[in-house]
Formats: structure tokens, C-alpha cells, sequence
């Protein structure tokens, strides 16, 4: 995939702040969304929405959850213990 549109990509949005859809955590920023927007644009051929950049974020966040209870100590299902 050609990357010649990478600036074009990782522009932001002058009403940043309005992009937020109702509903959505308080800890999903505007910020967060552009962020994500741009860093994962360049992988995909179509253009991400803010409701795939609000996708990935969950996404991400689950799998945080998800690592920081396995750092606790806690089980994962299906895993043998030692």
C-alpha cells in the first residue's frame, strides 16, 4: 500500500473536540480518537470513521484489562497451571 498520503493522513481536525459521539467513556478524548485515526489510517485502504477509531480504542483498552489481570496473578481459562 502506498504511504504518499501519509500528511494527508495525519492532519487534525480543527472541531477535534466535536468528534466525541454521546455515549461514549469519558477516558476516549477527542484527543484520543485523532490520535488513533492517524496512527492506524496508514494500514487500512479505507478511510477509518470515528466510530472504528472508538472500535480500536475499546479494543485496546479490553486487552489492557485482559493483560493487567493476567500480570495480577489471575487464571486465564484454558491455561495449565505450573
Amino acid at each position: 500500500m502506498s504511504r504518499s498520503n501519509r500528511q494527508a493522513d495525519c492532519r487534525i481536525r480543527d472541531d477535534a473536540t466535536s468528534i466525541v459521539p454521546a455515549g461514549t467513556p469519558d477516558w476516549i478524548t477527542a484527543e484520543l480518537i485523532e490520535q488513533t485515526i492517524r496512527v492506524w489510517q496508514p494500514y487500512d485502504e479505507t478511510p477509518l470513521t470515528i466510530d472504528d477509531a472508538i472500535e480500536i480504542i475499546r479494543n485496546a483498552g479490553l486487552l489492557f484489562d485482559a493483560l493487567s489481570t493476567r500480570r495480577s496473578g489471575a487464571k486465564i481459562s484454558g491455561e495449565s497451571q505450573q
